[in-house]
Parts: structure tokens; C-alpha cells; sequence
């Protein structure tokens, strides 16, 4: 059985995103698929409330959101590296990389909503409170023109080069491509024409595809979590002595992303870096879990 496992759902650009790295790095890890629609509930007992996807397991440590999935995998798995271009801008690039997301997101619900269930509708309305789904039609020439402004940028920087940071693919190429994969799923033809011209980029797309998904062995999620159960998380590294937040370890926390509602974490604060947290909570059926996030993109608060 593998060491890693991976729960996400493989319509999900963020978890192409996963998929891409583990490519990369010609990984060997389980899979857990999924829903698309909550409840969720074995992965909201993996990882304590957070619904979101990727989630990557390794025994009782969980790694929420793929720019700290990045990390640990260039932890466990260093060669091939994915961070050519180095690890800070490559990381940063997650908050382009949603905006990139946003702008394909609200083309495809200007053209698609319409069509969309209205379980799943009034799902993804909750799940992205920044987007108003009763004018985002009114946007969508904008949408487009913000989208094809991002892919030109990505076309400029591809020129003469087989990737985003030179000859080898890194975490700039997976913070791209899932974006590009998404417009020519949802709305083919309209993307062939927001991409068209863009010779380099459209290049870039083909080797992109090529990378593939590592090697994943699909597991049911009780078995994952029977995983978590029998294990014991590994030591945590410490609190962060100039922490700008003055955390202090053994804090009662609350963590929740502050773009989407993707659900809150309530535990004890473990560890705190400039870049990462982590929390320690107890499961009344699997036990010690210790839940790893980024900072970028994650409230922190204390818990009453």
C-alpha cells in the first residue's frame, strides 16, 4: 500500500493541479475519489470540517490545498524538483493562478448556468461568495478578456522555452495548465478562440498533457481512513517565535480558507511557520489527526 493518498475528484482543475505534480514526480500513491456535492462525510472526518479537494494523506497528517501538497511531496520525493524557478515565486503564483481560475469560472457560468442542477447551483453559489451567479452573464466579456489577457501572459513567458521555468516542468507549469484544460472542456470552441494565436502556449498545452497522473491505485475511503486510524501523526516542528499573528502553540484555534466556504478546522495549534500551520484534533473514530495548511489563503482565529 502506498504511503500517500490522495482525495479529490478528477473534474476539479484544483485537483489536476495534484494530479499534475504527482505526475512529475512519477509518484505511486491511493486514491480516494470523492463527491462533487457535499455531504462529504468521510472526508470531513479525515480532515475535521474542510470539504475542499485535494486532500493528501499520509497516515494521521493531512495536507489541505495543493501549494502545501507541492511542498510535501517536494519533501518525500525531491527529484524530479518542482520548483525550477525556486520555491517562494512559484508558491506565490497561487493567488494569480485564482484569478486565472476566476476569470474561466465565470465564463463557463456565463454560458453553462443556465443549464446547471439546482442542487449543484445552489451549491457552488455558497461555495464562492465573491461571485454574484445573478450577473455574472453581465460579465462575460470581461470574463473573456481577462481570461485570454492571463494566457498571453503564459504565451510570453513560453517563448523559446519548452516550459514556464525552462526545459523541465515545475509547479509554475500545474499552477497554469489546469485553467487552460478547463476552458477546453467547458467551452470548447469559444477557448480554441480566446487561445487562438497564442502559438507557444497551445505548444506548451500539448506537453503539458503528456505528463500524466504518476502511478494511482484506487482505495475505498475506509480503508483510508482505517489508515489514519492505526497511525500516529508524525512530531510536530514548533511554533514560530516571531509569528505575525502571535499564535502560541497550544492555542484553541478555528482555520478557514478566506476566499471560498470550503469549511472550518477547529484544533490545537501544533505548528506555525511564515508559510504553514498545523493543528492537532482528536476523531472519535480515527483518533490523533494532525491537519497541515498553507498560510496564503487561510484565516487563523482563535476558538472560544
Amino acid at each position: 500500500m502506498s504511503e500517500l493518498i490522495l482525495w479529490s475528484y478528477d473534474a476539479s482543475p484544483f485537483t489536476q493541479k495534484a494530479l499534475l505534480m504527482l505526475g512529475i514526480k512519477g509518484a505511486q500513491y491511493g486514491w480516494v475519489e470523492t463527491p462533487m456535492l457535499p455531504p462529504k462525510a468521510d472526508l470531513v472526518t479525515l480532515t475535521g470540517g474542510y470539504r475542499g479537494t485535494p486532500v493528501l494523506q499520509s497516515g494521521a497528517d493531512v495536507y489541505i490545498d495543493s501549494q502545501l501538497i507541492a511542498r510535501e511531496l517536494e519533501r518525500r520525493l525531491p527529484t524530479p524538483p518542482l520548483f525550477p524557478l525556486g520555491s517562494g515565486l512559484e508558491l506565490a503564483m497561487v493567488k494569480w493562478s485564482d484569478a486565472f481560475f476566476r476569470s474561466a469560472l465565470k465564463v463557463a457560468l456565463a454560458l453553462m448556468l443556465p443549464q446547471w442542477p439546482e442542487e449543484f447551483r445552489r451549491d457552488r453559489q455558497y461555495l464562492f461568495p465573491d461571485i454574484d451567479f445573478e450577473t455574472v452573464a453581465d460579465e462575460a466579456e470581461h470574463a473573456k478578456s481577462q481570461f485570454r489577457a492571463h494566457a498571453a501572459l503564459l504565451d510570453q513567458q513560453l517563448a523559446g522555452s519548452d516550459f514556464l521555468g525552462g526545459s523541465k516542468p515545475g509547479l509554475a507549469d500545474v499552477q497554469a495548465y489546469p485553467f487552460t484544460w478547463l476552458a477546453r472542456g467547458a467551452f470548447a470552441d469559444l477557448a480554441a478562440q480566446l487561445l487562438e494565436g497564442l502559438d507557444a502556449l497551445q505548444a506548451w498545452e500539448q506537453r503539458m498533457a503528456t505528463i500524466g497522473h504518476g502511478r494511482r491505485t484506487p482505495m475505498a475511503a475506509a480503508e483510508a481512513l482505517a489508515v489514519a486510524r492505526d497511525s500516529r501523526p508524525q512530531p510536530a516542528a514548533g511554533i514560530d517565535a516571531l509569528d505575525a499573528a502571535l499564535l502560541k502553540g497550544s492555542a484553541v484555534v478555528e482555520v478557514s480558507p478566506d476566499d471560498t466556504r470550503r469549511g472550518g478546522v477547529r484544533g490545537t495549534l501544533v505548528h506555525s511557520s511564515p508559510t504553514e500551520f498545523a493543528v492537532h484534533r482528536v476523531d472519535p473514530s480515527i483518533g490523533d489527526i494532525v491537519v497541515h495548511f498553507p498560510r496564503l489563503g487561510y484565516r487563523l482565529t482563535p476558538a472560544g
